[in-house]
């Protein structure tokens, strides 16, 4: 049965709010919008960011274009898929373990327009154009009041009980595979068009309650815009008041938004009228402390050129900025638009520092809070904030005002930003390698390296293993990140395999363009860096030099690493080049597999595993091999001839004291094998690191 998390979905505004602005008239507001109450505070970006699914969460109403976190509303919990391959075969039964879920979450508190872009844990899962990065099964519900119950929640929830959730938007995932988000329900963006794109700030204000416009007043666009708070209309106002000055009056009947008059000349004989016989101060002009105007004023914003990521623009005032102002709106612009906004915020605190208090006549009772007015000769208007009505004169509270800073103000550098690859996974380069024991923990049973990669973009894949010839496969391993693979452009020279060989040079080409190649210190390799293999040999390589394009060289080697001093003198160009690092995974395969063909397969999200290509390789069991020995010396007693050697380890490839590296084998046991040009002469086995070739075998050997 599926759970259902919410019965009733948050709200941001919904339902009429033509009854809430109704109370808001005459003085109350000029108080609610201009002046005391709460502080003027936006709402943090990190609001849209994280996916809730929380009770009566609000849900943000969108305007233009936003990316939001949503509200999980709707899931049927974690489903556990199990997959069992083998029994019988080489390795015996094996269990996988898959897991996915089907889940809904609420975008938008009321109908939009779409849905575009789709990020989970900040990966492009879905591109703007609909292609799926990852697989999912998405449907959308755009929010309309007669919209349909979505089948998968219908069906499980059963007949009457399943919520349509009408008037919002919402989006289902159907079995999404939670494999590449840690098989847990990722946290989901979405990018939401709402009303158009882009949208005036005097719109988004007319819609969220405001009655009319009044007189032509040019407000900024923005390409979007998140109400994404629970609260009262003055707040959503007040918010939206951070992004353009939005001077609204009230006539009594209607708030509006922009004075209804242009600005009215108060002549100067009417300053200071009274009601008394004895005039009154024409004016009183206060200005508040230096300190109550920031030094520098920081603007945090949704960056439409870094897929919506958090920006920041400053306007400063003065250096050094002692006082420094941040303010967090829920708008999505581009970096120059919201460097003339925080331009703009700043040019109005200063304004806003000089306030002054007004007593005229009655026959200015048409001038209303937010309406602009001219002192005698005084060019700079002022701003009404407050109007006080007693007896026959209208006392007035006023604020500076101050004009719109010029358009090379606006400059800006939107800086850079992690962008993720707006394409799907492609096809995986698959390198399956039986090598030597790398450094670490030695195996047991013999072991296959796998390595897997792809172009720019590649994440991840499921290594598939069958004994049978691809009848029937089983769950590997899985490779979590990106190996660095290629191939060689240039054929690996011979080398020596005793010191370093610095004549020796290769070109590599790497698979993807997110890969990269970095020098190291003779140290820094001595100690294990840089280790590869090229081909079949295992090398260390000091030097690299990009050239452009995904290609490098490499050079300052040393070779025939880890035992693999066969495969120096076998190299061609378009060899395998690999990485040997923490990226690569182990399969362990049973002994009995040896010498017999394994097929390989594997498979990224969303691929179907019978359309992908199988790699069959015939284990050997390199990784369990004894290393041959070193130092071979010959010397004569009597005559007699006495063969020493020195033993190598799997355990210890330095030899840093001199001392014989540990065993790391159950027993010592050595073959020791004569040849001539015609053949094998003898061949005995040894248990300690030295065998006498008698000069009676000696002789015979000869005959």
């Amino acid at each position: 049965m599926a759970t259902l998390i919410l019965g009733t979905v948050g709200r941001v505004f919904g339902g009429p709010i033509g009854g809430v602005v109704g109370t808001l008239v005459g003085g109350l507001v000029d108080q609610a919008v201009f002046g005391g109450g709460a502080a003027k505070t936006g709402s943090r970006l990190a609001d849209l960011a994280v996916q809730s699914s929380a009770y009566g969460q609000p849900l943000p109403r969108i305007y233009g274009r936003m990316r939001v976190a949503g509200n999980l509303v709707w899931t049927t919990g974690i489903a556990e898929s199990l997959q069992h391959a083998g029994g019988g075969k080489p390795g015996g039964a094996t269990n996988s373990y898959s897991y996915s879920s089907s889940f809904a979450v609420v975008v938008a508190s009321r109908s939009i327009v779409g849905i575009e872009r789709i990020w989970a844990d900040g990966k492009l899962l879905r591109a703007s154009d609909g292609t799926l990065n990852f697989p999912a099964t998405i449907r959308t519900y755009l929010g309309s009041e007669d919209q349909a119950v979505d089948p998968l929640i219908a069906a499980a929830e059963g007949p009457g009980e399943a919520p349509a959730y009408r008037g919002r938007a919402y989006v289902v995932f159907e079995n999404l595979p939670l494999a590449d988000y840690g098989n847990r329900i990722p946290n989901l963006t979405f990018e939401v068009i709402g009303d158009a794109a882009p949208v005036a700030v005097d719109a988004i204000a007319l819609d969220l309650g405001c009655g009319s416009i009044g007189r032509s007043v040019i407000f900024p666009n923005v390409a979007g815009f998140a109400a994404a708070q629970a609260g009262t209309v003055r707040q959503a106002l007040t918010r939206l008041d951070q992004v353009a000055d939005l001077a609204m009056t009230d006539d009594g009947a209607t708030l509006r938004l922009g004075s209804v008059q242009a600005a009215t000349s108060l002549m100067i004989n009417d300053l200071g009228a009274s009601d008394r016989s004895a005039p009154t101060v024409q004016r009183r002009e206060m200005r508040d402390a230096e300190t109550a105007v920031p030094d520098a004023l920081w603007l945090a914003y949704s960056d439409l050129a870094r897929d919506y990521q958090t920006g920041i623009q400053a306007a400063v005032r003065r250096t050094p900025a002692v006082r420094v102002e941040q303010r967090d709106l829920t708008i999505a612009v581009s970096a120059a638009d919201a460097k003339a906004l925080a331009d703009v915020a700043i040019r109005r605190a200063i304004g806003s520092r000089t306030t002054a208090h007004f007593v005229l006549p009655w026959r200015y009772a048409a001038v209303r809070p937010g309406d602009l007015v001219l002192a005698g000769l005084d060019p700079v208007p002022w701003r009404v904030t407050h109007r006080t009505i007693t007896g026959a004169v209208i006392e007035f509270d006023v604020e500076r005002t101050v004009g719109l800073p010029a358009a090379t103000a606006a400059l800006a550098d939107a800086g850079r930003g992690y962008i993720g690859p707006d394409a799907p996974q492609g096809a995986t380069v698959l390198h399956v390698l039986d090598l030597p024991a790398l450094p670490g923990t030695l195996p047991t049973t013999p072991r296959l390296l796998i390595a897997a990669g792809g172009t720019a973009g590649w994440r991840r894949a499921d290594i598939l293993i069958s004994y049978d010839g691809g009848e029937s496969y089983a769950l590997a391993n899985s490779l979590g990140a990106p190996a660095t693979i290629g191939q060689t452009l240039t054929a690996l020279p011979i080398g020596t395999t005793s010191r370093w060989d610095g004549r020796s040079s290769v070109d590599v080409e790497l698979t993807s363009s997110d890969a990269d190649l970095q020098s190291a210190t003779a140290a820094a390799v001595l100690a294990g860096a840089n280790l590869a293999v090229i081909g079949d040999e295992v090398v260390q390589f000091a030097n690299v030099v990009a050239l452009g394009s995904r290609r490098f060289r490499l050079s300052m080697f040393l070779r025939g690493r880890r035992g693999s001093e066969a495969a120096v003198s076998l190299h061609a160009v378009g060899e395998r080049f690999v990485i040997l690092d923490t990226r690569l995974v182990a399969v362990d395969i049973p002994v009995e597999a040896l010498g017999a063909p394994i097929t390989m397969k594997a498979v990224g999200p969303g691929e179907d595993a019978a359309a992908v290509p199988a790699q069959i390789v015939t284990p050997r069991g390199v990784a369990l091999r004894p290393l041959s020995p070193a130092s071979l010396a010959i010397s004569t007693t009597g005559s007699d001839r006495t063969v020493t050697w020195r033993r190598r380890s799997r355990a210890g490839y330095a030899w840093s004291d001199a001392i014989d590296a540990p065993l790391a084998e159950d027993s010592e046991r050595y073959r020791v094998t004569v040849r001539s040009l015609t053949g094998v002469l003898r061949e005995v086995e040894a248990s300690t690191s030295s065998w006498i070739y008698s000069a009676a075998d000696f002789a015979t050997d000869r005959t």
